[in-house]
């Protein structure tokens, strides 16, 4: 398992000094960094400055009960964000309501050594998924998609990566309000994780960059049919989201970035697909820079599209050649 970034620390608050330096002590050798006391011994406002990753608190801190050291540390506008783990007699599980108490784990004394470790990992990596988590979609954000990217091409496998954009979504999202616009990205989410999850197993990997960005990965060979199939089920949904006569017509009347107004078509996709089967990918950067030239190539041709890199390193054009694929043409 890796080691923590030494960035990494952990608060622990207890009374017991010989339990404070034990507990000290097994993760300070499991690579984190600690700041150890009870809570009229630490000065927190230090702590701002170089703010803890979790809270490890026994019952018993400060003479505090479970559920009244739990208020306190929630109720504090520093401490209440970090995720917490109370340290808890077993003959005291049946009397807590777990339900109420905002904890994120606990372990019962006495502990095993091992346990603690485990647990501040588990509950520390749990955070950092939660965080990283789209609020509408809970698709993986960000952090889990470069970290996956980043994965993939140390792997030095093939592996196609594609940027899904919505065409027209923000017009949508003008007429019709967040709320519509929130059900199309929650449809979307759906249809690329059953497509992703029918065609790519395993292999597969579908991400939310934020709006109506995406990301999905696979294997190369299944790429192609998981771009065609998002495409035929996303234009068969998404004319239901408009309201007949603009469905009818196909189009919407709306206003451009500029304040003009414009007229609208429905909504598509425009998909740009990088893969490390024609040229050698190195780094994250090189995935974003060909998918964003990519990506401009599909925003020009009408209707749902995905755009696939098919450059060979010595290629002489930066923007050629590409294939393109248009089934709803």
């Amino acid at each position: 398992m890796t080691k923590p970034t030494p960035t990494q620390r952990v608060l622990i608050l207890h009374n017991d000094p010989v339990e404070m330096e034990c507990l000290s002590s097994l993760l300070s050798d499991a690579g984190y960094q600690i700041v150890a006391g009870d809570l009229s011994s630490i000065a927190l406002h230090e702590l701002v400055h170089d703010p803890p990753y979790l809270i490890l608190a026994t019952e018993g801190t400060s003479g505090r009960s479970v559920e009244s050291l739990t208020r306190q540390l929630k109720n504090d506008p520093f401490l209440g964000r970090l995720p917490l783990i109370v340290l808890i007699r077993k003959s005291r599980l049946n009397d807590v309501d777990w339900g109420a108490l905002h904890v994120d784990d606990y372990i019962c004394l006495p502990y095993r050594p091992d346990e603690i470790v485990h647990r501040v990992r588990l509950c520390m990596s749990r955070s950092t998924r939660s965080l990283d988590a789209n609020p509408l979609t809970r698709l993986p954000g960000n952090t889990t998609i470069l970290f996956e990217t980043t994965a993939r091409i140390e792997s030095g496998k093939p592996f196609a990566l594609a940027y899904l954009d919505i065409d027209n979504f923000k017009s949508f999202n003008d007429r019709y309000g967040y709320g519509r616009g929130d059900e199309v990205l929650v449809v979307t989410c759906r249809i690329l994780s059953t497509v992703v999850s029918e065609l790519a197993g395993t292999e597969g990997f579908v991400g939310h960059v934020g709006g109506d960005d995406f990301v999905f990965m696979s294997a190369p060979d299944r790429i192609d049919p998981i771009c065609e199939t998002i495409i035929k089920r996303f234009d068969l949904v998404i004319p239901d989201f408009y309201d007949r006569e603009e469905r009818l017509r196909g189009y919407i009347d709306s206003i451009d970035r500029k304040g003009n107004h414009e007229q609208f078509p429905i909504m598509s996709l425009s998909i740009a697909v990088v893969t490390n089967c024609h040229r050698p990918i190195n780094h994250p950067g090189d995935v974003s820079k060909i998918a964003s030239e990519l990506k401009k190539r599909a925003k020009a041709l009408p209707g749902s599209v995905y755009v696939k890199d098919q450059r060979k390193p010595d290629s002489a054009s930066p923007t050629g050649p590409h294939s393109t694929t248009n089934p709803s043409l």
